[in-house]
């Protein structure tokens, strides 16, 4: 590599480099791009990233505005300011011209999916930093297979196989419209790139099928669920999926949160702990936050309450809780009304101080979650496909050439300068019109 140093000293300080100085020096030579988007050092480059400190990575935040219908993601400095500093291009363009729906983050990865309206049968893994993506093949249930159906999804890593998975539970709509069980359970592997059926036995509870979220830590994915039991009223509960073994796992709530509407609770893992927060309306617009947090892997008695928010005006999503107990959520002004338009809040229970991170969205779309940069999906073994921004752009303006073929749902792969489909460029150019 350098007449000059020795390759292990020229390694080491490659390892400390940022993701987008990596991404350049690609270009100097062969040998170093083979390194640099080799698996090995993109494993150990992510390594070292994460085991800084959590307040070096930045925060990913999504909010979506109307008139015009327009997607914001940006890259934010994880400290008091909250500055944006980077503004990323989101890939998958929904065939609905709203917002995909953000499954979640993991390793520089965002999976999005879109399935807010319709059966589309798309989801996509996307790396801004490298900006590559993988569009997953459709699934083996579809509407063709069972009919009428939803499903929800869950997003995680492999740490045995250094694989990326994502689950996909698909639950049959019976004659009267009720969930049939137990449902289709299929996993997608990035290794593999493709789906196998995995058993769904004993999964009998179910999703909202709107608002549900998943959120992964230390191989599993959580998800608050409703349990259907025809002999006793139907509970909450926490359903694991372990990403390595894939095998579920169900876990008890707090007695109080058993029986609340899951579309107020959220869940996550800080500093360890797995926690739910639960937003609570009471008489005469009195409402709080309550955090939940479990000391123990076991049942309800290992769940305490850490502490509540007092809240005034409308709706109130919860979407990331900090290592300092801080709370991200996003709040509507409109009481009594889900959706609509709110701002993306934060707030610190120590100083009891409310701070307006991002004014003026709809309220659903908000998305919140720490990120890392990687080079993951660098190496040509994923199959991701590059985009650029600038050719994005101007691909708008080009005309549809329709008997050459071009205008299908695929995206398109090129060797190292890809960019995204014919079909996908019509739906932009059509809703600029």
């Amino acid at each position: 590599m350098s007449d000059f140093l020795h390759q292990e000293i020229i390694l080491q300080i490659l390892y400390r480099l940022p993701v987008k100085t990596l991404v350049k020096c690609t270009l100097v030579c062969k040998p170093w791009q083979s390194l640099i988007t080799g698996s090995d050092f993109i494993s150990t480059h992510l390594a070292k990233t994460l085991s800084k400190p959590t307040t070096s990575h930045p925060l990913l935040t999504r909010h979506f505005t109307e008139f015009p219908n327009k997607e914001h993601y940006f890259l934010r400095l994880n400290r008091e300011s909250l500055d944006i500093y980077q503004t990323l291009k989101c890939p998958l363009k929904p065939r609905t011209n709203d917002y995909p729906r953000i499954v979640g983050t993991l390793h520089g990865l965002i999976c999005l999916s879109d399935d807010l309206v319709g059966y589309t049968n798309r989801i996509v893994l996307w790396n801004p930093s490298v900006r590559k993506y993988v569009e997953l093949p459709w699934p083996n249930i579809t509407f063709r297979e069972i009919g009428s159906y939803y499903f929800t999804l869950g997003f995680g890593f492999d740490a045995k196989k250094n694989d990326y998975k994502v689950v996909r539970l698909a639950y049959a709509l019976g004659n009267d419209c009720g969930d049939v069980y137990p449902p289709y359970v299929e996993v997608f592997s990035v290794a593999e790139k493709g789906w196998r059926m995995i058993s769904g036995e004993g999964l009998d509870c179910s999703f909202d099928e709107i608002r549900w979220r998943q959120f992964f830590s230390n191989g599993r994915v959580y998800w608050i669920v409703n349990e259907i039991k025809m002999e006793r009223r139907a509970k909450n509960l926490v359903l694991s999926f372990d990403v390595e073994d894939e095998k579920f796992e169900k876990m008890n709530l707090p007695e109080s949160l058993v029986h609340v509407n899951p579309m107020r609770l959220f869940i996550s893992v800080t500093n360890g702990m797995l926690r739910v927060s639960e937003y609570y309306v009471g008489e005469a617009k009195n409402s709080c936050v309550n955090i939940w947090v479990r000391s123990e892997y076991g049942d309800m008695k290992s769940w305490s309450k850490l502490y509540s928010i007092d809240v005034l005006g409308g709706p109130l999503r919860v979407l990331r809780l900090t290592e300092k107990d801080e709370v991200f959520s996003a709040k509507s002004d409109c009481c009594g009304v889900w959706g609509g338009y709110a701002d993306l809040l934060l707030y610190d229970p120590k100083s009891r101080q409310t701070k307006v991170v991002q004014p003026h969205g709809v309220l659903d779309a908000f998305f919140v979650a720490d990120y890392t940069e990687s080079l993951v999906l660098l190496n040509k073994e994923s199959g991701a496909t590059s985009y650029e921004e600038d050719e994005i752009e101007e691909k708008r303006n080009r005309p549809v050439n329709h008997e050459s073929g071009e205008g299908t749902s695929n995206l398109v792969l090129e060797e190292d300068r890809s960019i995204i489909s014919q079909s996908d460029t019509d739906e932009e150019e059509e809703d600029d019109n």
